[in-house]
């Protein structure tokens, strides 16, 4: 890895900027919020409706599915009808399958979105698994020769173009060279950028979506780096496809696309939830603000050069204290008071005869107690380690120590077992990392009170790594946030990243506000979660739902998680139609997938078992297919 000095380190990736009906994107404009109806386009009074619901929240851009050639003609109605209303803002078409739709659309609005695994293939079928270089090169041709006539439609309408790939949805040939992977999401994506740049045509965005938050980062940090090869600068288009609902969603959306705003890529996002398109533009704007701040763009200055690997991962080796578990991030927890209630909302249990605290699937591995004002009986614990500042703890006891760095480099006492330590960036000094990592009992947490504390907190790794520091890590975040989705946005835009890339052995959120104390350790164990860094509950892979979707999925959605919340350690895609169904739910233990009015097609892994199951049955009929195969 090389060593360069840098004086910050969210630097934007540079797009050029393009335009969309009235709206310009991408360059130097603020990033732009989106969302997708999900009514039948064709129901034009519903559809101008829910779009004036969407816009009326503060989108930028609303999109519409089109099934089929009565979906394509609708948008020019509801195009009329949203400007006879006052509503000029861009409205996007969104063709699978059919490029002929795509051309009809394309006549009518603003953007069309067309997919390079469906646009002209076929999503993968697994049946042809190898393709000659000659078969390899005509189908490139072929694709050639069909994308022109839609770039020439869109360049007499002046439509601009979306080329949104999915994970879920990779053709064959993609797929027989560089199988289900970034790579091949991201040479899908490259092949319609470089027909658009052959013809001159730059109205374009891109977009490399998937359930997974590791691969989504993985592929948009590949496209940015292969477009910078081939000298393209497209704009951005982010985020996690089948998020899922509710907080659980906005925090999987925020760890995705925060670390893509902290890489400085991203030029318009969409948080997908299922739900109300409406609910997603709230968090989405909380998102963009977040980033565009004043605060967040603080240069971050370092003293000591910083290794920077901005379209990579910086995995750490941190085996080398035997008393870390290497393979499960903790989650450290403040313990404002030793309450039965406070214990209970933590998920951990208190036998008083034998002064023991116990831990279980979701509690806090690590309870902070700060420096008491009263003397803390020993407790014994089974599964939970205790923590106190070091002016507080008393040797051999079941207490672990937390020092500041000067500290704990003059400390006459120190743990055998483990000894907690915060550094700033300023305090890493050649000599102080020497003496550090020469004790292998020593956890490193990384403090950061600038108002960039991610940035800080990145350069800090950048720095370790430089020197060889292998200590495990905890990265703590202290908010200031009464208000608790805004802490939740905030703690997992900042800190998805450090579990994405490898980096971190540990999560410290701390809020000094109202925000319950069992909600911010909640909060910790969904951002590790959504990081895919460690998992603690049962993840539902839902996807937004479209005008595809024929079936109730917010309720069916809501039914399987009530029927399936017990079970702990598994996936479950609940999705709306065939369109990335099975492919966004291939790593997902079971599948809950669309399968026509009011049908549903129930999947273990990549199989399918009950086909064409009625919606108000499927969710206990899912339930029983675990139960049966467990």
């Amino acid at each position: 890895m090389d060593i360069i000095n840098l004086s910050f380190t969210n630097k934007r990736f540079e797009t050029h900027q393009i335009t969309i009906g009235k709206l310009q994107m991408g360059g130097t404009n603020p990033i732009r919020i989106q969302s997708m109806a999900n009514t039948p386009t064709h129901d034009v009074a519903a559809s101008v409706a829910q779009a004036i619901e969407i816009f009326d929240a503060g989108a930028e851009l609303v999109r519409f599915t089109v099934v089929d050639v009565k979906d394509a003609y609708a948008l020019n109605d509801i195009k009329q009808q949203l400007v006879a209303k006052g509503y000029t803002q861009p409205i996007v078409a969104d063709v699978h399958f059919n490029p002929n739709l795509a051309d009809i659309a394309a006549q009518y609005v603003d953007k069309v979105r067309i997919n390079p695994g469906n646009y002209l293939e076929k999503r993968a079928t697994f049946t042809k698994l190898e393709f000659t270089d000659e078969e390899y090169q005509t189908e490139l041709e072929k694709l050639d020769n069909r994308l022109l006539k839609l770039l020439n439609i869109c360049k007499e309408h002046g439509t601009a173009l979306r080329i949104g790939t999915n994970h879920g949805s990779l053709s064959d040939r993609i797929m027989s060279r560089y199988g289900d992977t970034p790579a091949g999401m991201v040479e899908a994506t490259m092949e319609f950028l470089r027909i658009c740049q052959k013809y001159d045509f730059q109205d374009v965005a891109v977009s490399l979506k998937s359930s997974n938050t590791v691969v989504m980062v993985q592929a948009y940090r590949l496209l940015a780096k292969q477009m910078t090869a081939e000298q393209m600068n497209f704009p951005v288009h982010l985020g996690v496809t089948e998020a899922g609902t509710g907080e659980e969603g906005v925090i999987k959306s925020a760890v995705g696309i925060g670390t893509l705003l902290t890489d400085g890529i991203g030029d318009t996002i969409r948080v997908s939830l299922t739900g109300s398109p409406a609910s997603e533009i709230a968090p989405a704007q909380l998102l963009a603000n977040y980033f565009a701040s004043s605060d967040k763009n603080v240069k971050i200055k370092y003293n000591e050069p910083v290794v920077l690997n901005p379209f990579g991962f910086n995995k750490r080796d941190t085996s080398l204290n035997p008393s870390f578990d290497n393979k499960k991030p903790l989650v450290i927890c403040d313990l404002p008071d030793l309450s039965m209630e406070t214990l209970k909302s933590l998920n951990i249990s208190f036998d008083k005869a034998t002064m023991t605290i116990s831990g279980s699937r979701q509690s806090p591995d690590v309870l902070y107690f700060g420096s008491p004002n009263i003397d803390l009986p020993d407790f014994k614990t089974d599964n939970i380690s205790l923590l106190i500042d070091y002016k507080a703890w008393i040797k051999d006891s079941n207490y672990e120590p937390l020092y500041g760095l000067d500290t704990y480099l003059s400390a006459k006492y120190k743990s055998d077992k483990r000894n907690w330590v915060m550094v700033s960036l300023d305090s890493l000094t050649t000599e102080a990392m020497e003496k550090l990592k020469a004790d292998k009992t020593v956890v490193l947490i990384l403090c950061s009170m600038c108002v960039n504390q991610a940035a800080e907190q990145r350069a800090m790794f950048n720095t370790l790594i430089a020197n060889g520091v292998n200590l495990p890590v905890v990265v703590s975040s202290i908010y200031k946030e009464p208000d608790l989705a805004k802490f939740q946005l905030k703690a997992a835009a900042d800190n998805g990243i450090f579990f994405i890339d490898g980096l971190a052995n540990g999560l410290w959120l701390s809020n000094f506000t109202n925000v319950p104390t069992n909600k911010i350790s909640e909060t910790a164990f969904t951002i590790l979660q959504a990081a895919r860094a460690r998992y603690t509950r049962t993840e539902y892979i839902a996807c937004p739902s479209c005008g595809r979707t024929l079936y109730n999925i917010e309720k069916g959605l809501a039914e399987v998680k009530k029927v399936t919340a017990h079970l702990s350690g598994l996936k479950i895609a609940v999705m709306g139609c065939i369109v990335n169904g099975p492919g966004e739910m291939a790593d997902a233990d079971y599948g809950y997938v669309g399968a026509g009015r009011g049908k549903v097609n129930l999947y273990k892994g990549k199989t399918l078992v009950k086909r064409g199951v009625d919606e108000a049955v499927a969710p206990m009929e899912l339930l029983k297919m675990i139960e049966e195969s467990r």
